[in-house]
């Protein structure tokens, strides 16, 4: 029996190719979206599934207790904890301190910042890292670099042995390079290096702090035989004792708690200063993505097998007369409904070949998944339940006609007043990727409004170079010689980046601290990036004093600083104080009118500037119109000549703002999404017009003869459908707007939501769909009269 469904389906689906095709790149193409969010939930479940311990491995949360009783969970805690656990406890195995920390070292003439971990002798005999070659960095002042860094600083050649320079931590040796891993890890860094480096006294201070918990995360190793219940029994008086004398300024205390390693990755609860692990409402996100595009698919195969039901009707009749029952019937077009999503299995494992190798696909979704036996079974198994849930509808609707509906010109599918089941899938499938172009059109204005937009400095004809281990003066002293170049100075920082917020205070003891952004820049970088000093005067040239001691004492301040620490008007808070990390004083040279320096997401901050040359990573040259290209191949000569084993990477300002806001890779995923359920709507859409033509060709015939033009062949064959459209439009723009602003509202400046944004859809919508439909029923109206009419 199972044989006779399989044939009689495959006979009925290659009789109907249109359809058949339609349905197939549907599935396929709802089936290839929900492969990769598969794929991404189950490598997320695989996150450092190569450590030996995983088991026995706990990671200590810490819940914070706000003054409003608020509580607020952290991935990190206090330093101490990790010391006091394995000294107390019998029980505890191993634990270690892991402290996360953005360096910059340099080495064999190349600088990088690096995103590192200072890490514990007890975090190798913690974690299963491996090693290609050397060994651990458990001793001060020694480092571990993973193969890329290594390759970055020392090329092909052996880093074990080496030294990289840091400027506040000294010398460190290259003990090993970490071998690749096998799969992704919460932990993403370039090196990882010895915790009991000597570091400075505040700092040492703050490690030996209990009030201190968002520094570094704890992990902790049980013994053998040891449950969690052991662990989580001793943190309420490890707290307790620790923390009985102590005095907190912004919140009222803290508990700990435990979280076993092998329920790290996904994570259940957004933490605070978390680490890498995919978030679980994200992971919902994407199965929600992929679950809506096989739907619209789905919608497809629903839609063209009612719209053929009155042929079905028929089959379904005869069967009936000749002694089937209904779950034989159901069976059957279960069986068509299989055979469809075996044969979009395939196609969307072709189509998952070209959309692999896509940036974003790689470094947000796939990178790092193991492809293997078990995930090929789970898109296997997935097909066919996504074609069985697709045929279930029509096969329960057709299998329950009765074979007196056989003679009937109508199945009786309503879903309200007017509107039949067909129409209104026709409708959802349509609103759905209009909502999703006004979402997705909406994100991409923002992103150009941030790369395009007025920042309130001079982006045009400004050329920004990374320094690299190239003295800024030096550099400087070599490009101020060119023709066409009109300022050349030195930063820490580029405008539009995100960069580093410092705790700011009026007073050194005060309780009114703030965060602001502390950027260095030398006197020339008012001038190069036509910035508005309101009052005082620009920072004075850095002296043999103030280098030696981290920088002039003299800044510039911007006005929301002014507001921020209550210093007054812009000349009230010319030579005013204040403290940076309670540990240096500044006097206000200078006032400075507000402008955009970061992100677009936050309103205008607080920015404080300091000429301080040892932070100096960025030259920013400005260069007279028409002198740019000349001003650049000059460039990379004295470069090449100063640094000849490091490439030139400077770029004009206005192309980093582009990359930096653009994320065309990101882009370009969304779109694909958007295009392939466009064309899922956009097919079905296709096949319920055939079918229309097809069932009233007779009809246009006889319409021909009694002198019907084209033209109103056309309209009387589409008009419906664009009322479809119609229809679909004035759902999508609602929930559109609203889906839109979701997205901008994340923003403290963005676009609006304007009427052109709207057109735009509304046009694409009513030009896709009018093709769809005017090229089909154009034909028909143009078919021979003759040729339909023969029979009659």
């Amino acid at each position: 029996m199972l044989t006779s469904y399989l044939k009689i389906a495959w006979r009925n689906l290659w009789k109907h190719k249109l359809f058949s095709v339609i349905n197939v790149f549907g599935l396929a193409s709802g089936l290839v979206v929900c492969f990769l969010a598969i794929a991404h939930i189950k490598g997320s479940f695989d996150y450092d599934n190569f450590h030996p311990n995983r088991g026995r491995t706990y990671r200590i949360l810490t819940d914070v207790v706000g003054k409003d009783n608020d509580i607020t969970p952290f991935a990190t805690s206090p330093m101490p904890l990790a010391a006091t656990l394995k000294r107390d406890y019998s029980f505890v195995e191993e634990a270690a301190r892991v402290a996360k920390t953005y360096a910059e070292f340099s080495s064999n003439q190349k600088r990088f910042t690096t995103v590192s971990y200072a890490v514990d002798p007890g975090f190798f005999r913690i974690f299963g890292y491996k090693l290609a070659k050397g060994r651990p960095a458990t001793e001060p002042n020694t480092v571990v670099l993973t193969r890329e860094t290594a390759e970055k600083f020392f090329g092909t050649a052996n880093p074990v042995g080496q030294v990289l320079q840091n400027t506040e931590l000294g010398q460190f040796t290259v003990t090993g390079v970490l071998a690749d891993m096998p799969i992704k890890s919460h932990l993403v860094f370039d090196m990882l290096f010895s915790l009991q480096t000597p570091w400075n006294p505040q700092q040492r201070a703050s490690f030996a702090d209990w009030r201190n918990y968002q520094t570094g995360l704890t992990y902790v190793l049980l013994k053998p035989g040891t449950t969690a219940d052991a662990l989580k029994q001793v943190l309420p008086s490890v707290v307790g004792r620790a923390t009985r004398n102590l005095h907190f300024k912004t919140e009222k205390g803290y508990s700990l708690r435990v979280q076993p390693f092998t329920k790290l990755s996904p994570s259940r609860q957004e933490l605070m200063r978390a680490t890498n692990e995919p978030q679980i409402g994200g992971l919902l996100v994407e199965a929600g993505v992929g679950l809506l595009t096989l739907l619209l698919a789905a919608f497809n195969y629903i839609n063209l097998t009612l719209a053929r039901s009155l042929s079905r009707a028929r089959e379904v009749g005869i069967r009936k007369v000749a002694g089937a029952v209904r779950w034989q019937l159901v069976g059957q077009f279960m069986a068509e409904s299989v055979i469809l999503s075996l044969l979009a299995l395939g196609l969307a494992n072709v189509m998952l070949e070209f959309i692999k190798p896509m940036v974003f696909v790689q470094k947000w979704l796939i990178g790092g998944v193991v492809w293997n036996w078990q995930l090929t079974a789970i898109f296997v198994v997935f097909s066919v339940i996504a074609g069985l849930l697709a045929g279930v509808i029509p096969a329960r609707i057709l299998s329950g006609f009765q074979p007196s509906q056989v003679l009937r010109s109508q199945t009786g599918l309503r879903v309200i007043r007017g509107i039949s089941l067909r129409k209104s899938l026709i409708v959802a499938q349509f609103a759905i990727s209009m909502i999703a172009m006004i979402a997705l059109l909406s994100m991409s204005r923002q992103m150009n409004y941030m790369a395009t937009a007025d920042y309130g400095f001079q982006r045009d004809r400004v050329l920004t170079i990374p320094l690299n281990t190239i003295p800024a003066q030096r550099l400087a002293n070599e490009i101020n010689q060119l023709a066409g170049v009109e300022q050349v100075s030195a930063t820490s920082e580029l405008f539009g980046s995100y960069g580093y917020d410092h705790t700011v205070k009026r007073e050194r003891n005060g309780l009114d601290s703030s965060t602001a952004f502390v950027w260095a820049s030398d006197p020339q970088f008012i001038a190069t990036m036509n910035l508005t000093l309101l009052a005082g005067q620009n920072l004075p040239p850095a002296t043999a004093d103030s280098v030696a001691s981290g920088g002039s004492r003299l800044v510039l301040i911007n006005e929301e600083a002014a507001k921020t620490f209550r210093l007054g008007n812009s000349r009230e808070a010319v030579g005013k104080s204040l403290w940076l990390n309670d540990s240096t004083e500044v006097q206000v040279a200078g006032v400075l009118k507000d402008f955009r320096f970061t992100s677009f997401a936050w309103s205008i901050k607080p920015l404080i500037i300091q000429n301080n040359p040892a932070q100096f990573r960025y030259l920013t040259v400005g260069v007279a119109a028409g002198n740019e290209d000349a001003v650049l191949a000059d460039t990379k000569r004295i470069w090449k000549r100063l640094s000849p084993y490091e490439p030139f990477t400077g770029q004009w300002y206005t192309d980093f703002l582009q990359q930096r806001h653009t994320h065309p890779e990101d882009m370009d995923f969304t779109t694909l999404l958007l295009v392939l359920s466009f064309s899922i709507a956009c097919l079905g859409l296709l096949g319920m017009v055939t079918y229309n033509t097809q069932t009233r060709v007779k009809e246009v015939g006889v319409r021909k003869i009694l002198g019907a033009q084209v033209s109103q062949i056309v309209w009387l064959l589409s008009r419906d459908f664009v009322r479809l459209l119609l229809i679909a439009a004035a759902i999508a723009m609602p929930l559109g707007y609203l889906a839109g602003y979701a997205f901008l509202s994340n923003f403290a400046y963005h676009v609006s939501l304007g009427l052109e944004t709207f057109a735009l859809c509304f046009g694409s919508l009513l030009v896709l769909g009018g093709l769809t439909i005017g090229i089909r029923t154009y034909r028909a109206a143009l078919d021979n009269p003759t040729e339909s009419l023969r029979a009659e």
